[in-house]
């Protein structure tokens, strides 16, 4: 059995998003970002939010100190019906890691929603990798090998919003911000860190989290 977290609300102030806002099409909200296109080694082709030089991203906007910005480039131009054809393609793969480490696979979704937008190939701009966007540190810790591959994103990542969830009793939005700006973080500043980075993430992943059981 899988746990469904107690706390599915929002205490962050001030950053309220309409449900409307987070229906919408990625391109929306993200026609603005600059999108960079690479082939990997295995010739696969990549897409980032900054450029990638022999193998090599170069973080030219990103700092570790507010939260790790997610994989934007993925959802840039990116409809509904892409999106939905994205999800049900991992389907089984969500269901297999939510049972493999007791989360609920409404969750899993949620978070590789706004992480990647179901992207198995995505690199975000602080060089986060695949579905749940995980740092390659992270990914060698959760013995992530090939982070690339869907099913062990997926177990990389529900391992590890599970773990974060037992470290913050069960708290959904600290477990999150744990998620998104590493738990040393949270546990400094008491709760959610006043980074937007982070406060907008808890905020989106609780917003799909919600949309996803109700439609459920």
């Amino acid at each position: 059995m899988y746990r469904i977290p107690s706390k599915i609300t929002t205490r962050t102030a001030g950053i309220a998003l309409s449900v409307g806002l987070l229906l919408a099409p990625a391109s929306q909200s993200l026609a603005t970002e600059k999108v960079y296109k690479t082939k990997a080694t295995d010739g696969s082709t990549l897409f980032s939010d900054a450029p990638v030089t022999d193998g090599t991203m170069l973080r030219t906007r990103y700092s570790n100190n507010y939260g790790k910005p997610m994989a934007t480039a993925s959802c840039n131009g990116v409809s509904l019906e892409i999106m939905a054809d994205r999800a049900g393609f991992i389907q089984g793969e969500i269901k297999a890691a939510a049972a493999a480490h007791k989360v609920d696979p409404l969750l899993i979704k949620a978070i590789a929603r706004v992480e990647s937008c179901f992207d198995p190939h995505a690199v975000s701009v602080a060089g986060a990798q695949g579905l749940m966007q995980l740092m390659p540190t992270t990914a060698a810790e959760l013995n992530v090998m090939q982070p690339f591959d869907e099913l062990q994103n997926l177990m990389g990542g529900a391992k590890y919003i599970a773990k974060m969830l037992k470290q913050f009793d069960g708290d959904l939005e600290l477990a999150l911000a744990a998620y998104n700006a590493g738990p040393g973080t949270v546990k400094r500043y008491g709760g959610i860190p006043p980074y937007k980075e982070t406060q907008r993430y808890v905020v989106k992943v609780q917003e799909h989290y919600k949309l996803f059981l109700a439609a459920n």
